[in-house]
């Protein structure tokens, strides 16, 4: 490619298949790359580690496999929105990507990815830093209002990019710099929630639904003040929902669904106004769902009396299967031992024989026998 100075290419949504080529990476002036929502295939080219200027990359909704490049996280450190979501990567989560601290959108979702979250999260500082003070601590790339730096005097070019948060997918412009938000849903993560993931409180969208995810929800996801979307649903997650989730006044969007969590809901306005949908297939009480918590508040009211039910069923079903067990072990002891008794059983058993035998014969004797014919 010959247009080295080109700084912005857009050509998603559009029906371009084939590898990304190779000479992408002779655009080193390259700002803004967008190739999402096209049949692109192949894996993410090498050359475009050349790219270092870019500060968004969106190439969601393809065909991309194999793993997310570690050279990514050591040679686009101007990335501030990195969207990979809907293709078919796979492999791990690479620590490398904890460089880029000027990112404020992460969207991996809906990938093949697998192993655990990298604990080094906290080093997105864009995420976990108040958004004032750190663009005033930037100057490598300027954003006014809603522009980024690639302008001139003559046009000013405004970037876009759709984000998935509260269940729904949104297109962002004009606010898309005040915009943080980390995806890693629809994945194979495993692994427990690093409690390095709450030092982000700038996020505002955090989505880690769809994946193997166990243990605790974090203590500290209180700090997150910012979260206006939580989606932790179809985990394996297990415990209490800590109480510092009724500290986050701008939570609005919640999905705890599909989980191992236990005990009473904690109180707060936000919380029992969301749906009850939010806190569903789990072993949850107190509103907003309709299940009443026990006076110790740890269990749905009316599961230790269902518990104990089940246990006297169980122990009934042991006992008649032990008494069953006994009985007939005495009888066959007996017949063993006692030859009298033996031959007495055998031979009313034979007789009862001979009287069923006999009785089912002229049964069917009188039943085949013709009729006389009438006069």
């Amino acid at each position: 490619m010959k247009w080295k100075s080109l700084e912005f290419m857009s050509l998603g949504n559009n029906n371009f298949f084939g590898i990304i080529p190779n000479s992408m990476g002779h655009l080193v002036n390259l700002r803004s790359l967008n190739l999402y929502g096209n049949r692109i295939s192949g894996q993410i080219p090498f050359s475009l580690q050349n790219c270092t200027s870019l500060v968004m990359m969106d190439l969601a909704n393809n065909d991309l496999v194999g793993n997310i490049p570690a050279w990514v996280g050591t040679s686009l450190v101007e990335l501030r929105i990195l969207i990979l979501r809907s293709n078919k990567l796979s492999g791990k989560v690479s620590s490398e990507l904890c460089n880029l601290n000027s990112l404020q959108i992460l969207d991996l979702s809906d990938n093949s990815l697998s192993g655990k979250i990298p604990r080094c999260v906290y080093n997105f500082t864009a995420m976990a830093t108040g958004r004032s003070s750190y663009l005033n601590a930037q100057h490598v790339v300027i954003f006014r209002e809603a522009y980024y730096s690639y302008s001139s005097d003559s046009w000013d070019l405004l970037e876009s990019a759709a984000v998935v948060t509260k269940g729904r997918k949104a297109q962002y412009d004009t606010i898309l710099w005040l915009v943080t938000n980390l995806d890693l849903s629809n994945n194979n993560l495993s692994g427990d929630i690093p409690k390095e993931l709450t030092s982000l409180i700038e996020l505002r969208s955090l989505n880690l639904s769809a994946n193997h995810l166990t243990g605790l929800v974090p203590d500290s996801i209180g700090d997150m003040k910012q979260l206006e979307s939580l989606d932790l649903s179809r985990n394996s997650l297990s415990g209490q929902i800590p109480t510092s989730l009724a500290l986050i006044s701008s939570l609005n969007y919640l999905n705890l669904s599909c989980n191992n969590l236990t005990g009473r809901i904690p109180t707060s306005t936000q919380l029992q106004s969301l749906n009850a949908t939010s806190f569903i297939s789990n072993n949850l009480c107190g509103l907003p769902l309709e299940i009443n918590c026990s006076s110790d508040g740890d269990e749905p009211r009316g599961h230790k009396d269902e518990n104990e039910d089940e246990s006297k069923i169980e122990w009934l079903y042991v006992v008649v299967s032990l008494g069953y067990a006994v009985g007939f072990s005495v009888v066959c002891s007996a017949l063993v031992l006692k030859k009298a008794w033996r031959e007495a059983y055998f031979g009313l058993l034979e007789s009862m024989w001979d009287k069923l035998y006999v009785y089912v014969c002229i049964k069917w004797m009188r039943l085949t026998k013709p009729s006389n014919p009438t006069s």
